[in-house]
């Protein structure tokens, strides 16, 4: 996996600009913002969420995210300092892995 992929989760590069060189095909927007370590390291608690929700709820074809992926994002939430406040956000990743 190359350095940039691995920033993104393993989101191609090549899949994050085809997301946001796509044209809509609906009056419904899609997502095509993939967090990056860095975001997912930084990001207050409601920033985290709002990121989060659109990525995994409305992301484009080609960043949707897998139960893998949201597995990576948890891991790094809880590496973080303040991981006790981000109990919802962690909650929601849990329950995008287990398909609830």
């Amino acid at each position: 996996m190359k350095t940039e992929d691995f920033n993104f989760f393993g989101i191609p590069a090549e899949n994050i600009r085809a997301a946001k060189q796509k044209r809509p095909t609906n009056k419904h927007a899609q997502h095509t913002v993939v967090p990056s370590r860095k975001d997912i390291a930084t990001l207050s608690p409601a920033e985290l969420r709002t990121l989060l929700v659109a990525w995994m709820e409305n992301g484009a074809t080609e960043i949707i995210p897998s139960r893998a992926q949201i597995a990576m994002v948890r891991e790094a939430l809880l590496e973080r300092a303040d991981a006790k406040q981000l109990s919802q956000v962690i909650a929601m990743c849990d329950n995008f892995i287990n398909g609830a």
